[in-house]
């Protein structure tokens, strides 16, 4: 008999093709901002309500000669207990104030398996892209985030989420690179601007600003990986 996965482990999300919408904020003091958001301050009529802590294994790949990279895309394998999902992410937002992009999901029937073996969109877009050209890893990112639901009401839907992500970045040997803090408001449904006001909130009482670099970036730099720029 199959065993059932832990209550605060999600299902697996359906393959989906849709624009990721996000605010990405650096942050020197993660336990500013816990506080901030414990105190319950309710912004534009928004109510913050915790959700189940994650821990996130991302292992970013891509071939020797950056087909992924060229074709305008970062592939990302996150891996959290025994659910395993690829995503391509757009490296070009839509947006200057924040992110807007991109984001093709295909959960992975067999988390052993590469995501170019699968057979979902991510699968056949890779199969497309890549001929014979084999996947290698680049880094790694393990994140332990902290979530918290965006509702209007107790009763509403969620708007969004806001996460509290502490970040250990490693090269492809598992040496570890550097440690990142940040904060991401990502929109769930409904209009971006709904969201605006409890941001500009956040980073008024928390100290926090525009990231620099979104992890993929950050996980190029550390491990000292220079794509081509072309």
């Amino acid at each position: 008999m199959a065993t059932a996965p832990p209550a605060h482990m999600p299902p697996p999300r359906p393959s989906r093709d849709a624009p990721e919408i996000e605010w990405q904020l650096a942050a020197a003091d993660l336990d500013a901002v816990r506080r901030w958001l414990g105190a319950g301050v309710a912004t534009a009529g928004l109510r913050i309500e915790p959700l189940p802590p994650q821990s996130l294994r991302d292992a970013y790949l891509d071939t020797a000669d950056w087909r992924v990279l060229r074709a305008g895309f970062a592939l990302r394998v996150r891996r959290e207990g025994a659910h395993a999902e690829a995503t391509l992410k757009s490296l070009r937002s839509a947006r200057t104030d924040r992110a807007e992009r991109r984001e093709i999901t295909e959960a992975l029937a067999d988390g052993a398996a590469g995501p170019e073996r699968s057979e979902g969109p991510v699968g056949s877009w890779l199969h497309r892209t890549l001929g014979n050209a084999v996947l290698r890893p680049l880094f790694v990112a393990h994140t332990h985030r902290e979530r918290f639901a965006i509702r209007q009401s107790l009763a509403a839907g969620q708007l969004g989420e806001i996460a509290l992500d502490e970040t250990e970045l490693l090269d492809s040997a598992q040496r570890p690179l550097e440690r990142l803090h940040r904060v991401e408001v990502e929109l769930t449904k409904g209009n971006p601007d709904a969201l605006l006001p409890l941001v500009e909130a956040l980073c008024d009482a928390c100290g926090l600003g525009p990231a620099r670099e979104n992890k993929f970036a950050a996980g190029l730099r550390a491990a000292t990986l220079r794509p081509p720029s072309d």
